[in-house]
């Protein structure tokens, strides 16, 4: 209660407001009767002090001086003096000294004693604290009988728009969610944002907005507060104000609100934490421990909702860095747009997502993840997905293994952002019998030569055989003239002691040339910056 509001009712309409204007808007939460001097031992902010001024009687300038001090700093509302019989009349030294201190001073006559002073003061305090506590508890019934439904966020905030009676919105911008209710402009832009200060009821933090809509040409004021939870990271209430002045009673509701906000985020979070573990172990036992029984199989595909159309492929992709592990989530609900039904598994250094279609609507390409993931893959230039062959149902197990030798090899042979299985192939066979680091021994002495001594040369030679031997277009490509490529070539072809006409002896080296470059671009790759 403001302390103009408490002075205009009960035996407090018959005191004299001493300090003019000074601090009549301060809050009043309490009273008490003070006849001490050591007032940073019993008083508190947004609290009235009365007393009969005999405590003062007798004190130094410097002793009143820091008392009025201290009132200030504590935060005190006002002073309210009471006279009697041997008080008279206030000295203009204790007025000047509230004037000082922006102290409201208020006199009191001898004939109201303190106890119907203080009546007065708490009367009203106890009916608004009352008001208060009868709208938590039927805010509260009202909220506990929806959460026995197990309500949607929609009814959530249906039944706080009933409540409140002001347009609302929940946004849960990380999940592209939003929720509004009640008229609101949208297309309002935030002129200011002010940190509202937290009150007896409020155990969140609120900013207080001025927003302006460029459609209506109207100001609106705005309450916003975080909600803070596991489900959403980024997740924010509105409730838009009809009056200038914030309501106890509507924050209350507010907080309240958010309570029950949170009880859902936390069941949803346990819910998908319980979907995520099923699903997961389904495509553990359909992917990585597909069973031999084809009736088992046929079970759960049909558990997984994976069994509609015969055609299978996966894509996945490496989580080994820390960069790919914070931005899994998205990749892979990316991934899963490619197609209506799929189904992921997730591995400590992988996730693989599976997919069941009609093959007669075209597989999934290469150019299909580049374009959808194009973003992303020039953010997160260490994201490499690996792209498996279209399977049948009976050839299902053999989808993972695929998805594995690819990355396995574009690990150490870096060729591409995204590969599929006929991007590396012949080359399957050195993973499948784990012989990747004999794919070395197929690299002629000359040609490890030329790029460790001149690799302008061997990059030359490389940007050659790209180019489908043609002299124009590498010339092109590395933006050099003609006769330069000429003539690095026929230096590389005398220092690789070969003949370019011919093909056999061309094909040795040029394979030798792709591995050269492949555990090139792997090293630069898996070498982090310093």
């Amino acid at each position: 209660m403001k302390l103009k509001e408490l002075l205009s009712i009960g035996d407090l309409k018959t005191s004299k407001i001493l300090t003019k204007e000074i601090g009549l808007e301060n809050d009043v939460e309490s009273a008490m009767v003070l006849e001490a001097i050591d007032i940073e031992q019993w008083s508190k902010k947004n609290q009235l002090i009365l007393t009969s001024f005999y405590a003062f009687n007798g004190q130094s300038n410097e002793v009143l001086e820091e008392f009025f001090s201290k009132m200030q700093v504590i935060g005190v509302s006002g002073l309210v003096v009471k006279m009697d019989r041997f008080i008279t009349m206030i000295p203009t030294w204790f007025i000047d000294l509230c004037f000082k201190y922006q102290i409201p001073l208020i006199k009191i006559s001898q004939e109201v004693s303190y106890e119907k002073i203080l009546l007065t003061i708490y009367e009203p305090l106890l009916n608004h604290q009352t008001h208060i506590l009868r709208t938590y508890y039927e805010v509260r019934q009202r909220f506990t009988r929806l959460e026995k439904g197990f309500p949607t966020l929609e009814a959530i905030m249906q039944e706080f728009y009933q409540i409140i009676g002001s347009p609302c919105s929940l946004k849960l911008i990380d999940k592209h969610i939003e929720i509004n209710f009640g008229e609101q402009a949208k297309d309002g832009i935030v002129l200011s944002r002010e940190a509202v200060t937290n009150g007896e009821f409020t155990k969140n933090d609120y900013s207080l907005l001025q927003l302006y809509s460029q459609s209506s040409v109207k100001t609106q004021q705005a309450l916003e507060v975080s909600i803070f939870n596991s489900y959403s990271s980024n997740c924010l209430l509105l409730v838009y104000l009809n009056e200038p002045e914030i309501k106890e009673t509507d924050l209350v509701i507010i907080e309240n609100t958010i309570d029950v906000l949170q009880e859902k985020f936390n069941t949803e979070r346990l819910l998908k934490k319980e979907r995520y573990t099923r699903l997961n172990n389904l495509a553990d036992a359909i992917l990585q421990n597909t069973p031999a029984n084809p009736d088992e199989l046929d079970s759960l595909l049909l558990e997984a909702n994976m069994s509609l159309f015969p055609s299978y492929q996966a894509v996945a992709f490496s989580t080994r860095s820390t960069t790919i592990q914070l931005i899994k989530e998205k990749v892979l609900s990316l991934l899963r747009s490619l197609k209506v039904r799929s189904i992921f598994f997730d591995q400590h250094s992988y996730s693989v997502v599976l997919f069941n279609f009609d093959g007669a609507n075209g597989s999934i390409t290469k150019e299909q993840v580049e374009h959808l993931l194009e973003k992303t893959l020039e953010a997160n230039p260490d994201l490499s997905l690996a792209i498996s062959n279209v399977k049948p149902k009976q050839e299902i197990k053999e989808i993972l293994m695929e998805c594995l030798d690819i990355l396995r090899f574009n690990e150490e042979f870096y060729s591409d952002a995204i590969v599929s299985l006929a991007d590396i192939g012949i080359f399957r066979y050195f993973i499948q019998n784990e012989q990747l680091s004999e794919m070395d021994t197929f690299v002629p002495e000359s040609l490890q030569q030329l790029a460790n001594n001149n690799y302008d040369l061997f990059e030359t030679f490389y940007q050659f055989l790209r180019n489908e031997r043609n002299y124009k277009q590498t010339a092109e490509a590395m933006f050099l003239h003609s006769k330069t490529i000429r003539y690095r070539l026929n230096k590389a072809e005398q220092l690789l002691a070969i003949d370019f006409s011919n093909p056999l002896q061309l094909l040795n080296y040029e394979i030798g040339t792709y591995i050269i470059k492949m555990r090139r671009k792997a090293h630069e790759k898996n070498t982090p910056i310093s």
